[in-house]
């Protein structure tokens, strides 16, 4: 009888959480349909078609210079039809949150909950702004948040069961972590000082120096095997560190454009307090967590580790200049959070209460502290929930761009660096001849390229100076070239197209 009453729990829990994705998707419809755009996912997506698009798929045209795994999830929505509209990022957002969410709801098992509090505490969650940006705007964050996730749950099980499986799982974590978000070794380094915090005192005192040997050798292979990686194909094994369109710099390269970068690159105390006061306003019930553990030896230290983890990588990320918005880290608390609540004390109606109030306390503080400090991308998100994203023209020129080269699909040059939203919106790369083409670099190398159509930007632009084929015919934008003719001029693009073709 009871395990009939289990499984039925579990049945009502798996329900709820249907619905909750059912919900997300809907909230990510609306969003995209008034407007709302990340540039980070269109650029992702850009970068799948263009590669899988080319004659021949090489790993290398996908660059080594941000992780690879996100795009690796990205590359099965390729091939299915309809969803060459750029919409495959967001849908794999929403399966990323959908598979975060049933990950909570199988170790939430073990509190044994009634479907009330079940379901109030997974849509206090899910209305967090953290969790909901990380859900519908078509980031990797949520990525990363399973990845925390699971290692929030590796600190547990190190806390609780002593062996070394959960210490492998910890190293694999991390490994696996290194191929999904280009901050994860400041994540792996914030981590270090507080391993002797989780790990029992007699496995510091006996061997300290094996533990962290455990903990941090799959991740140094999986950053030697990526820095081989870039030896072969870039000719360098610092290429993913070195170059200037790396994800791996952050905004180290473009401090003016983040305040918070602005305000605190280059420093460690004074981000770790900031990050501090952020976390105050945002997850308050991150203190009620550490202070409702007190009398307990072993969760208490699991609290503390979640509670100053984060706010240790984001000092040093900061004061590396990596960083560029507190929330790219401070976000992954949430997950802290689901693998805590699995573990928390909730037995009686008081204890319920109190937990839920902090919680709601955090939802309020979040959404405030989310509109004062978020970027654009956030405040296009935020303005994407209430209503239409009012846009420029200026915005909307590599979407028309795109949009025009669909309706016109000539075999076209096109250096997409700096373009990889007019091949969203196009979206596939037949007869497009991109960069890594020899079609591209053979037209180069010519005096008078043979192509039916070039597509060239505004040379007196940031992307019309790096861009290749105005490198290679520096006056063809302005005053053409013999054997052309200009069929398309709008806001900063132009295409000329040979005139033997109609």
């Amino acid at each position: 009888m009871r395990l009939k009453e289990r499984h039925l729990k579990g049945f009502e829990g798996k329900l709820i959480l249907v619905a909750m994705t059912l919900g997300l998707l809907a909230v990510t419809i609306m969003i995209l349909s008034n407007g709302f755009m990340l540039e980070e996912a269109t650029k992702r997506w850009a970068l799948v078609i263009s590669t899988l698009g080319a004659a021949q798929i090489a790993v290398q045209n996908l660059t080594f210079l941000q992780p690879h795994f996100p795009l690796y999830v990205l590359m099965p929505f390729y091939y299915i039809p309809g969803l060459d509209t750029g919409a495959a990022p967001y849908l794999v957002s929403v399966l990323g949150a959908t598979v975060l969410l049933f990950m909570w709801d199988r170790d939430l098992r073990e509190v044994e909950i009634s479907p009330f509090r079940h379901v109030t505490l997974a849509l206090l969650i899910i209305i967090h702004p953290c969790f909901l940006w990380a859900a519908t705007s078509g980031g990797y964050l949520i990525m990363s948040m399973i990845a925390f996730y699971l290692l929030y749950r590796g600190c547990q099980h190190i806390i609780s069961d002593h062996d070394i499986h959960s210490y492998i799982m910890l190293a694999v974590v991390f490994m696996a972590y290194f191929f999904v978000d280009s901050a994860a070794i400041f994540i792996f380094v914030a981590l270090l000082p507080l391993i002797v915090v989780v790990a029992p005192i007699r496995t510091v005192m006996v061997s300290p120096s094996g533990l962290y040997l455990i903990v941090g050798t799959p991740l140094a292979f999986a950053i030697g095997t990526w820095a081989y990686m870039n030896w072969i194909f870039e000719g360098s094994f610092l290429h993913f560190i070195t170059n200037a369109d790396s994800a791996y710099l952050g905004g180290k390269l473009h401090i003016e454009e983040f305040p918070w970068l602005m305000q605190y690159g280059g420093q460690l105390l004074m981000p770790f307090l900031a990050a501090t006061g952020y976390m105050l306003v945002a997850y308050p019930v991150s203190i009620y967590l550490l202070l409702d553990t007190i009398d307990n030896g072993y969760r208490f230290r699991a609290s503390f580790v979640l509670l100053l983890h984060p706010l240790v990588a984001i000092a040093i990320a900061t004061s590396q200049e990596y960083l560029s918005h507190p929330f790219e880290i401070l976000s992954l608390i949430s997950a802290g959070l689901m693998a805590e609540l699995t573990y928390v004390k909730m037995q009686t109606r008081r204890e319920f209460v109190i937990l839920v109030l902090f919680m709601l306390v955090s939802v309020v503080g979040g959404w405030w502290l989310f509109a004062e400090t978020s970027n654009a991308q956030m405040k296009e998100w935020m303005q994407a929930l209430q209503g239409p994203v009012v846009r420029t023209a200026e915005e909307d020129t590599d979407l028309a761009l795109g949009l025009w080269l669909k309706d016109n699909p000539q075999p076209t040059i096109l250096f997409e660096k700096y373009a990889y939203k007019v091949i969203a919106a196009r979206g596939n790369t037949n007869n497009l001849f991109l960069s890594f083409s020899n079609e591209f670099k053979s037209n180069l190398r010519q005096r008078v390229p043979d192509m039916q159509q070039i597509a060239l930007p505004d040379p007196h632009t940031l992307r019309g100076r790096k861009d290749w084929v105005n490198g290679r015919f520096p006056h063809m934008y302005e005053y053409g070239m013999t054997g052309y003719r200009l069929v398309y001029d709008h806001l900063g693009w132009r295409v000329y197209r040979k005139k033997s073709h109609v």
